[in-house]
């Protein structure tokens, strides 16, 4: 009894710590690549497209022909006519002028395509798990600001209180300072709310809504980013070589010229080869009939030409037209992508260092001698109240900022369709 009690216990104990886990940001990454639904049905769709190729130069299947010939009516036999004759036969289409190579083709630039989609959507999920773990680390980092600033304004309670005892302070103040307190409390309630999304959704991209996980997150600097990655010209012909929705659609232009080209060789005919053996019986007399075989070859004839085969070539030509502007759009929209993170890559680099080297020290060294000041009543108090304001302003706009450079790196990543693992490392 006591044995099963343990052995019970154990297996609790170990199902507990498979389905309760801690997941650094190189894990999640790792575990999405393989876990993911929506990957996993990609990777069965590529093997699809693979499995495609070898069927589309294939002949059609062969026909197998079997009858009788010219059996009289009147008295039907085997033997009465010099005509009668059973059959044997088989048939085959051979579709000409490089009509197999050109399905070939297509099927081959069909598979590239799956598999360009498969490292899209490896690319793009890879890039939101990143950034629910940015999230994440940056409201982490904005509690401990919001805490922080609790100390500033329960220290400045304490002062009020303890001038209202003596009564040179006024009530009113230290109710003030309260609601900036308790304000304060609401904004952790909201931001444990977020982090607990946060970790769902991380959750649900992992492939298990139901996990239970803990996310560690380490080695981040939220507080500079002036000394980060530095982007040269070369970054704009990297991406658009290997994005992977241009290769895509780069793809579909070629499919397109393949499926001009095929239409074209439709208005030449195929042909249908055949050979047939006819065994016939012995005459009534019992004298021996030759057996015979037949040879043929039969062509289609494209005499519709006009009304089937003009228009199609002329609808591809305008598919064609139409897979060009899409690519003109899409590469408009990623070298406009482009300039906007590497502009604005600048401006979070410029801001954090205006933050860390002027703003948040004067703001810091004024709320230090505001509150010296405040001690023996030459400065009033809603002043040092908006400076704890300001303060907590700047101290989470940096870590905005350097969020939103961490996260643009992230998707610049994603741009290229980059599915290499990064750790914060390789982000900074």
């Amino acid at each position: 009894m006591l044995f099963t009690f343990i052995i019970t216990l154990f297996i609790i104990l170990f199902s507990y710590q498979g389905w309760s886990q801690t997941l650094d940001f190189v894990q999640a990454q790792n575990i999405v690549l393989n876990e993911n639904f929506k990957l996993k049905a990609l990777r069965h769709q590529v093997g699809q497209y693979r499995m495609r190729i070898p069927q589309s130069s294939s002949l059609p299947d062969p026909e197998l022909k079997l009858g009788v010939n010219n059996i009289p009516v009147t008295k039907p036999s085997f033997k009465e006519s010099d005509m009668t004759s059973k059959e044997i036969g088989i048939y085959q289409m051979i579709p000409l002028y490089g009509k197999l190579s050109a399905k070939e083709r297509i099927a081959i630039l069909e598979y590239k395509k799956a598999l360009e989609m498969y490292r899209l959507y490896q690319a793009y999920y890879l890039h939101t798990i990143r950034s629910y773990y940015l999230e994440i680390a940056y409201l982490t980092e904005y509690i401990k600001i919001i805490e922080d600033t609790k100390r500033y304004l329960t220290f400045l309670l304490d002062i009020q209180k303890s001038r209202s005892t003596v009564g040179i302070g006024m009530l009113s103040d230290v109710l003030k300072v309260s609601v900036e307190l308790t304000k304060l409390d609401e904004e952790i309630i909201t931001v444990n709310t977020t982090i607990a999304e946060m970790q769902r959704k991380i959750a649900s991209l992992l492939g298990d809504s139901n996990r239970v996980i803990q996310y560690k997150i380490t080695d981040i600097n939220f507080t500079t980013i002036e000394n980060q990655k530095q982007f040269d010209t070369s970054l704009h012909d990297v991406i658009i070589n290997n994005n992977p929705e241009l290769q895509l659609l780069s793809l579909q232009l070629l499919i397109d010229e393949e499926e001009i080209n095929l239409k074209h060789k439709d208005l030449y005919p195929d042909v249908e080869v055949g050979i047939a053996y006819m065994q016939r019986e012995k005459s009534p007399q019992g004298e021996n009939r030759d057996d015979m075989i037949s040879i043929m070859a039969t062509f289609n004839i494209p005499m519709w030409f006009m009304s089937k085969n003009k228009p199609a070539i002329q609808e591809m030509k305008i598919k064609k037209g139409e897979s060009q502007a899409l690519y003109n759009d899409k590469k408009n929209d990623i070298e406009s992508a482009i300039y906007v993170i590497t502009l604005n890559i600048e401006k979070w680099k410029q801001l954090a260092e205006l933050y860390n080297n002027r703003i948040i020290p004067q703001l810091d060294t004024m709320l230090k001698t505001d509150l010296a000041y405040y001690r023996t009543g030459n400065i009033e108090f809603m002043k040092i109240l908006d400076a704890i304001r300001m303060r907590l302003d700047y101290m989470k706009q940096l870590r905005v900022d350097a969020k939103e450079y961490y996260a643009a790196i992230s998707f610049l990543h994603f741009l290229q369709g980059d599915t290499t693992i990064l750790d914060w490392a390789g982000m900074q």
